[in-house]
């Protein structure tokens, strides 16, 4: 909540608001990034109001619509914004712009250290940025400022509230070259909830609780499945020479096995082979490959399917 004026006004940025018109949890003061940004939350929306930092104070006169909830992949919220603020103390800034928000992506992700998280979603927002000259003019993409783009995507899993990973990148729109990019990993297990988020914390329970009663398998070996043609057991992983891939072929397929660096550059090969129904094994020399994560091909009747590898 934000800071109370007396005790009857809620100072929000540049807004106040009557505490008795206030409802508990609807003024947020997030800080992310040496920033304090300023949400409000009104029936099934999340509002951004401003955001404040050593450099820049910024007030949305016509507040960002972030996200509407329940979110669910596959849906947009755009909304338009107008802002006003000074830069260093003594530059005004007037903007405007749009703000898009869209879950555009799920499925699994490979963590670092090998470990997998599943379903993971990603929230892809884009906001547009472009400057107003004067009083009551608009700047368009058609004019000689072009304006900027914000682009972040955040990846998100069940049981946590926060994202795992988040890249922004700030573009420039007459030539769309970066200005400037980066990205944050934020590990599951760093993740922390205060005493008062129950509802969460008995997400993250009953998770756990599953996990507990699941029959545990070696976690040196891994198994994967092909679509319907075949099944593979993939051990050691993590390996220290040889890797073992025992398969079971459930029609006549062309398998082959490809090693990839996590860039993409091949490092070990097993040659398509044309095999018929039934179960066999290769192996891949992993002995002198330096100790990190690579990525496993599996490629049958050109169908594939990827698996993180580490080597000791």
């Amino acid at each position: 909540m934000p800071p109370l004026e007396g005790d009857s006004i809620y100072i929000l940025g540049d807004n106040r608001y009557e505490k008795a018109d206030i409802k508990d949890s609807e003024l947020i003061v997030g800080t992310e990034h040496n920033t304090m940004y300023y949400y409000r939350l009104t029936h099934d929306s999340l509002l951004q109001t401003g955001h404040e930092n050593p450099s820049v104070k910024l007030a949305y006169t016509s507040p960002m619509v972030l996200m509407r909830f329940p979110l669910n992949y596959g849906q947009t919220t755009l909304s338009n914004y107008q802002s006003e603020g000074l830069y260093s103390g003594t530059v005004d800034i007037h903007t405007q712009g749009t703000m898009t928000t869209t879950a555009d992506a799920y499925g699994k992700m490979i963590l670092p250290s090998g470990d997998t998280l599943s379903p993971v979603l990603r929230v892809k927002t884009i906001q547009t940025i472009f400057d107003i000259p004067d009083e009551d003019s608009y700047t368009t993409e058609e004019t000689d400022n072009a304006g900027k783009q914000l682009e972040t995507c955040r990846w998100y899993s069940k049981g946590y509230r926060y994202p795992v990973f988040e890249t922004v990148r700030n573009i420039n729109l007459s030539d769309s070259a970066e200005i400037f990019k980066t990205a944050f990993f934020f590990p599951p297990q760093d993740h922390l909830y205060l005493d008062t988020d129950p509802d969460n914390q008995a997400l993250l329970d009953e998770l756990w609780d599953m996990d507990k009663k699941e029959p545990k398998d070696d976690p040196a070996v891994k198994i994967v499945a092909l679509e319907d043609i075949m099944s593979c057991k993939l051990y050691p992983n993590p390996v220290e020479s040889l890797l073992n891939m025992e398969y079971e072929l459930k029609e006549d397929a062309k398998v082959s096995f490809e090693l990839y660096s996590l860039d993409g550059m091949p490092v070990r090969k097993i040659v398509p082979k044309a095999k018929s129904k039934g179960i066999y094994n290769e192996t891949l020399d992993c002995s002198g490959l330096y100790p990190k994560n690579y990525v496993l091909r599996i490629t049958a009747n050109g169908a594939f399917v990827n698996e993180i590898i580490i080597k000791k």
